[in-house]
Formats: structure tokens, C-alpha cells, sequence
């Protein structure tokens, strides 16, 4: 029986990699519905390219608007260089579908009524849904487990601080999560790091497959795997979030272990995620079969898998 998810997303280049792939793994996951999120990009734009690649993946998932801003209301970055204004690098998708925003119309929290049912979740950018989501009915959510593409420990984020992007973006958000029962299960940069997928795949990957899908996400990625070529002396690119979602299609691939977390909320540490002593109240991936699981993003992305050094 295929696993139902919630994804919560803040449509970047990453996350339209790990939405294809989840959209296209139908006989391990059925995506249900998906929540937006400010950070790659605005929030209504982040809807948007969801929507858009869902759609042309063939899912029909509903897309929700959600948090436009984190806890504190920081001021929220607007361009980022690996995904530009539009999340996608130009290649963003529009927005002239009138999307619903989330828990309007609903008689309780969605993300509550899903946690209540033990439907899976899958959070890709700063946590805030969740966050708020958790006033609303928090034992809903006590004991849920839902997967995290957060946290860097022994590498360094890209945010500042050395932080990663997410957990930078509104530690409030992680800082309650966790002191909220929720048993999140953090796929952090030292695991996502550790795939790389090349321009050529991606390139040779979009020809042979011929889709419109498969193009667009093609010419977004350009700048994000230049990006990374100049941030992390990468042959290509990590495509994190992707990786986050391939524990979902692919468990055996990774290994998780039972840890107590912490995160820095201000300070030139602000979004750091740290391992302190007592109960755990988290998992922590901290291993990951990387040729299994690039193989695996090639092969949903593409439909095949016989590539340069797949």
C-alpha cells in the first residue's frame, strides 16, 4: 500500500526535484496534498510552482497557500541566488490559478486533521505551518513523526552562521516544534551533501525524456548547480530536498538514530541545530546510500537510469 503524504514546500529548484520525484513514485507514496511556504521565493509563487510541477507529473494534489513570514516576523529574503525571484531560476510557473490558502474553510487545522490520522509529512523549507499549526490543536501532533530536510552539524549551511537555510529561516518555528512532542526526522546537509546529480545528467536526462517537465526542470537548474560548483566545490549539484523525499520512496537506503535537539535562536549561531544530552525528542539521518538514492531521483526524474555514472 502506497504511504500518504503531506509535503509542505517552499518551491525552489530542490523542491521541484523532490516533487517530481514523489509525484512519479506511485507505487510507493501517493502524494494527497501539498502546503506552501515562504523562502526559496515568495509564498504564492512557491504554491505556484507546485501546483505546476504536480501537475505535470500527473498529480492532482491540492496546493494550499500558507505562512508568507516565520514566527518573528523577520524581514523575509527575497532573492536567493541559487533559485532566483521566482524559486525555478525563470523558469517559475504562473500564477494565475486562484489558490486556497491553508486551514481557511476548515472547520480544524489541516496539518492537525492530518497528523491525526497519522498521514506522513514531508517538510522542505522553514517550518512555520507546522509551527502554527501546533496552536491550534498540539496534541494532534504529539508523537507524529513527520520528515524534515533540516540541520547541519558537521558541515556548514549556507545561511548564516553556518546554519541551514530552513532552520535559519525561523529557528521559533523548529525551537517549538520540538518542545512540542513532535518527533520529527531531520534529513540534514550532511546527508543531502552527499549526492550529487551533474548538468550532463539533468541535460542528457531532459532529451531523452523529451517532457515538458523534465525541460523546465532542466533550465532551472542551471544557475542552482552553478551555485553550488562556487559554494560547495561540487561537480554538480546536491539536490537536498530530494534526497529528504527518497527516505520516504527508499527507507533501507538510509539510517536514522534517536537524538535530542536543540536550536539557537539568535546570535551568530541563529538556526544551528545542536546535539545535547537527555530524552531524545528527534531522529537524525546519519547515513545514506548515495549511488542507490541518485539513481533513484535520475530514474523518477527520467524514466531510466543508464546514464554517465548511474
Amino acid at each position: 500500500m502506497a504511504l500518504r503524504l503531506h509535503i509542505d514546500t517552499d518551491c525552489g529548484v530542490d523542491d521541484a526535484l523532490a516533487l517530481a520525484l514523489l509525484a512519479r513514485a506511485r507505487e510507493a507514496v501517493e502524494v494527497g496534498s501539498v502546503s506552501a511556504v515562504f523562502g526559496n521565493t515568495y509564498v504564492d509563487q512557491a504554491a505556484a510552482n507546485a501546483r505546476g510541477v504536480l501537475r505535470l507529473a500527473g498529480c492532482a494534489a491540492e496546493v494550499y497557500i500558507g505562512a508568507g513570514a516565520g514566527l518573528a516576523r523577520r524581514r523575509v529574503e527575497r532573492m536567493r541566488p541559487a533559485h532566483g525571484p521566482d524559486g525555478l531560476n525563470g523558469a517559475g510557473f504562473s500564477q494565475r490559478w486562484k489558490l486556497p490558502e491553508l486551514d481557511r474553510g476548515h472547520g480544524v487545522s489541516l496539518l492537525a486533521f492530518l497528523a491525526r490520522r497519522r498521514v506522513k509529512g514531508l517538510f522542505l523549507g522553514p517550518l512555520t505551518n507546522l509551527a502554527l499549526g501546533l496552536l491550534d490543536d498540539p496534541a494532534a501532533f504529539r508523537g507524529w513523526s513527520p520528515t524534515i530536510m533540516a540541520g547541519a552539524f558537521a558541515v556548514q549551511g549556507k545561511a548564516a552562521g553556518g546554519a541551514d537555510f530552513n532552520s535559519w529561516s525561523d529557528p521559533e518555528a523548529l525551537a517549538r516544534i520540538l518542545e512540542a512532542g513532535v518527533r520529527p526526522r531531520l534529513v540534514p546537509l550532511d546527508v543531502t551533501s552527499l549526492v550529487t546529480i551533474t548538468a550532463a545528467d539533468l541535460d542528457s536526462g531532459a532529451r531523452c525524456c523529451g517532457s515538458p517537465l523534465s525541460a523546465r526542470l532542466s533550465r532551472a537548474a542551471g544557475p542552482y548547480i552553478a551555485f553550488h560548483q562556487k559554494a560547495w566545490s561540487a561537480e554538480g549539484c546536491h539536490p537536498h530536498d530530494a534526497v529528504a523525499a527518497a527516505s520516504l520512496v527508499s527507507p533501507e537506503a538510509f539510517t536514522f538514530e534517536p537524538a535530542r535537539l536543540r536550536v539557537v535562536l539568535d546570535g551568530d549561531r541563529q538556526g544551528r541545530i545542536e546535539r545535547v544530552e537527555g530524552e531524545p525528542n528527534a531522529e537524525v539521518c546519519v547515513s545514506v546510500d548515495a549511488p542507490a538514492v541518485r539513481a533513484l531521483i535520475l530514474k523518477a526524474l527520467f524514466g531510466w537510469v543508464e546514464m554517465a555514472g548511474v
